[in-house]
């Protein structure tokens, strides 16, 4: 919820600043490496997560794998693409909870007490029962807690978007920014000077 919020009012805001500017918009401007590589990250994810999610408990055992194998591709997309600014900024978020993931046997800890606040009550449940191939309970024996899932967003907005970490706070900017750079190379004036340079 929090990442979409944050690319709809980059978009919003990028589209505005170019009408403004009465800029044409050109998608093809657009170019990045590598993105098919982050699209194999995200598949591993989501698989991973349904077939826990379906009973199958002894994936969790490897999440470190699984999630190692999954930060690993999109550290070199966003290496491939380090000219974009967001994107260190999404390398820097994505670091933090890699390492606190790393440390924690591939999962994220996860308040119980603030992701009561959130009303999920069936992912409460998942991660009770351990099922939960990328998150754990927080206690005393997780470590990092600091860079965990203890932050949640009152309101409306808070509803369906779980606990979010410091990390998560800081890739939502680092989204924010890059779309911003994204809409704003693709206008062919933008564009244009880019190609001349």
């Amino acid at each position: 919820m929090l990442y979409l919020l944050v690319i709809l009012l980059a978009i919003i805001l990028g589209v505005l600043v170019g009408t403004v500017k009465k800029r044409k918009f050109d998608i093809s401007c657009i170019t990045l490496e590598k993105v098919w590589l982050a699209f194999i990250a995200f598949g591993i994810q989501t698989v991973t997560r349904i077939l826990s999610m379906k009973g199958l408990v002894f994936i969790a055992k490897y999440s470190q794998i699984t999630q190692g194998v999954v930060f690993t591709l999109l550290f070199i997309v966003l290496w491939y693409n380090r000219k974009h600014l967001g994107l260190w900024i999404i390398a820097l978020g994505a670091s933090l909870n890699a390492l606190v993931m790393m440390v924690n046997g591939g999962r994220m800890p996860v308040s119980l007490e603030k992701l009561e606040k959130v009303d999920m009550p069936e992912f409460i449940e998942l991660l009770k029962s351990g099922a939960d191939n990328k998150h754990i309970v927080m206690s005393e024996l997780t470590k990092l807690n600091f860079l965990a899932d203890i932050f949640y967003i009152p309101g409306f907005l808070g509803k369906g978007a779980y606990v979010l970490s410091i990390g998560d706070y800081i890739v939502a900017v680092g989204l924010f920014v890059f779309v911003l750079e994204m809409i704003n190379s693709s206008y062919k004036k933008t564009c244009e000077a880019d190609i001349k340079i």
